[in-house]
């Protein structure tokens, strides 16, 4: 081992001759020792690894610094799309209470806004914006899905509202397709909604819950909104007599007819014929007998037809 020591040492110091031959000019020779040579070898190693450290660190640098502008367009660019989504949230807000107007709904919790709001917005605006014009690195997750989240819950809030719309408008359209709307003959009326004489004679006055419609026999009867048959045959003093049932608390009744078309179960529409108008029952001639009754209650048909 001392040996290969002595051997290493003495080779370090000797000397080697290095000769230079330019392609033009004379050439040159000069001696170094085989130890500064080695040490010249591990400098230059040296600087060339630094250099190469020093310019893959710069890459790099680069190359986070163009990510970072990339980021930074993606999300102004998403921050903007954002933004635009939000202001067409709003813009439905104005939708949704039109619609309401248009189709005299209540006021409800969707089209009261709590007081405050507009000043409440402008601060969630100025501080999306804000968000949005930060470096990456100051950006916070937290604010960016607190933003999100009140985005889905206008959204869902919208939704929400819109359904509520919808429900009312197709149970509205039902109910006016239920409510008793058209004259169910055209005969002219002979007798009243209300208290009156009695007509078989007695000096007494009975409530008329209907008004009685004086036309020829088999004159056509229509049904005056959509329901279901309930009854459609003989009812005592009213003759062969038919009940329909329309929903929303609504029912007519036709008496002292004649010639049925229906039976009970039977769906019908709204100016269908049902039967012809005739004298069956406690009856003093041809004629209609017609009733509107609202949760219960007899109502004047007047106010159902013009």
């Amino acid at each position: 081992m001392g040996k290969r020591i002595n051997h290493f040492g003495r080779l370090l110091g000797e000397r080697v001759d290095i000769l230079v031959m330019p392609r033009f000019g004379s050439s040159f020779k000069f001696k170094m020792r085989v130890l500064t040579l080695v040490l010249l070898f591990i400098v230059w190693l040296c600087v060339t690894l630094a250099g190469f450290i020093f310019f893959a660190r710069g890459y790099d640098y680069q190359i986070t610094k163009a990510d970072n502008q990339l980021m930074r367009m993606k999300m102004k660019l998403i921050g903007d799309e954002l933004e635009r989504g939000r202001k067409y949230l709003e813009l439905t807000r104005t939708t949704d209470t039109q619609m309401r107007q248009m189709l005299g709904m209540p006021g409800g919790k969707f089209i009261n806004l709590p007081k405050g709001w507009e000043a409440a917005k402008e601060r969630e605006d100025a501080q999306a914006r804000e968000m949005f014009q930060k470096d990456l690195k100051e950006l916070s997750t937290q604010d960016f899905e607190s933003y999100i989240d009140k985005i889905e819950d206008s959204a869902k809030m919208r939704l929400a509202s819109f359904q509520e719309i919808a429900w009312y408008f197709a149970n509205r359209r039902e109910g006016l397709n239920s409510t008793p709307s058209i004259r169910p003959s055209s005969a002219p009326i002979s007798s009243g909604f209300g208290y009156r004489l009695d007509p078989f004679g007695h000096r007494t006055t009975k409530r008329h819950n209907g008004v009685d419609f004086a036309g020829k026999p088999d004159s056509p009867i229509l049904v005056t909104a959509d329901g279901v048959v309930r009854h459609a045959g003989w009812v005592p003093s009213y003759g062969q007599a038919i009940l329909v049932d329309h929903g929303f608390g609504y029912s007519t009744l036709y008496a002292h007819t004649t010639g049925i078309q229906v039976k009970a179960g039977d769906v019908v529409k709204r100016g269908d014929k049902i039967a012809t108008m005739g004298s069956s029952g406690r009856s003093t001639g041809t004629h209609l007998h017609y009733e509107v009754w609202k949760d219960g209650q007899a109502v004047n048909p007047r106010n159902y037809f013009k």
